[in-house]
């Protein structure tokens, strides 16, 4: 099977999406080989960005392919937490280069070295125009409508957050291409190791917040707030005696999964009982949760000394 049937094979945001990988690839190739070359620290620094969205790229494109694989025997929740697992492997890994640039910087700044000013402004000018027709290219992709509503919402904003990587990558290059014309303009070397200083905090400061929010979705990490509101949804019905064992977890950035248990009367028939659990999902699911679990209990359950901590009384 040829290159050209598989691209084929694609949806548009998915053609879109590679299209923007290749052209980035051949950008941290070249920035790359020229920042050892002109001994720009700047462009090396770039560089390690762009290719830290590369692999963003490539998990978004990932997740374009996995989001219709329905769930199966072994994969029972489907590969719903792929996108955290890979952002917290991709931002742990830009960030490790990051704190190296600071050294290297830091270092430079103390023992100024030359650098090749035209090199890395026409190389930074190349990445420049790359960068903003990868923008342009992700943000003016068009909505299909033979497809579901909700495949649509998460594709978009798959591809918007990508969008979002190419625009602040121009933006980096274009610091890049002012720091070379200035080292041409003035010769003052140093310029270099500052736009590497600040790429650097500005690169580590929005990585730590990637690491954190990707990390706690691993470990299951909920937000009190969020589990307060939807907690008081439960309580509030005139028929929910108590709840115990309340859990919320966020597996992606799109996924908020809610279950617990919920003390009813017993006297209520199995058809009452179903549309109390009707209501409380409808209520659930528009303040956020996507997918509810609710297990249903009689009154026996209210005292139980051996439930878990976090129960919630109806006073």
């Amino acid at each position: 099977m040829s290159i050209a049937s598989i691209f084929k094979k694609l949806s548009p945001d998915q053609r879109r999406v590679s299209f923007v990988i290749l052209l980035n690839i051949i950008i941290v190739i070249i920035e790359s080989t020229v920042g050892v070359i002109s001994g720009s620290l700047a462009l090396l620094s770039d560089a390690w960005h762009n290719l830290s969205d590369v692999l963003a790229l490539i998990v978004t494109a990932i997740a374009l392919g996995l989001a219709s694989r329905p769930a199966s025997a072994t994969m029972t929740y489907g590969y719903v937490r792929s996108e955290m697992m890979a952002t917290f492997i991709n931002t742990g890994f830009l960030s490790l280069l990051m704190i190296w640039v600071v050294v290297e910087a830091v270092d430079r700044l103390l023992h100024p070295m030359p650098v090749n000013g035209w090199l890395t402004m026409i190389t930074a000018s190349v990445a420049l125009i790359v960068n903003t027709a990868s923008a342009v290219i992700l943000g003016g992709h068009a909505h299909t409508h033979d497809e579901d509503e909700d495949a649509h919402h998460h594709h978009d904003l798959n591809v918007r957050a990508a969008f979002w990587h190419m625009a602040s990558d121009a933006i980096l290059s274009f610091a890049v291409v002012l720091g070379g014309a200035a080292m041409i303009a003035w010769g003052i070397p140093w310029i270099d190791s500052v736009l590497s200083l600040v790429f650097a905090a500005v690169i580590l400061i929005a990585s730590g917040k990637l690491i954190s929010q990707s990390f706690g979705s691993l470990m299951d990490r909920a937000d009190p707030r969020m589990v307060a509101k939807l907690s008081s949804i439960l309580t509030s019905h005139p028929m929910v005696q108590h709840i115990h064992d309340v859990h919320l977890i966020r597996p992606s950035s799109k996924e908020r999964y809610f279950s617990a248990h919920i003390v009813l009367d017993e006297a209520l028939t199995l058809g009452e009982v179903e549309t109390i659990i009707e209501t409380l999902r409808h209520d659930l699911s528009h303040a956020g949760t996507t997918h509810v679990l609710l297990q249903p209990e009689t009154s026996k359950y209210a005292n139980n000394d051996n439930q878990s901590d976090g129960h919630l009384h109806k006073h």
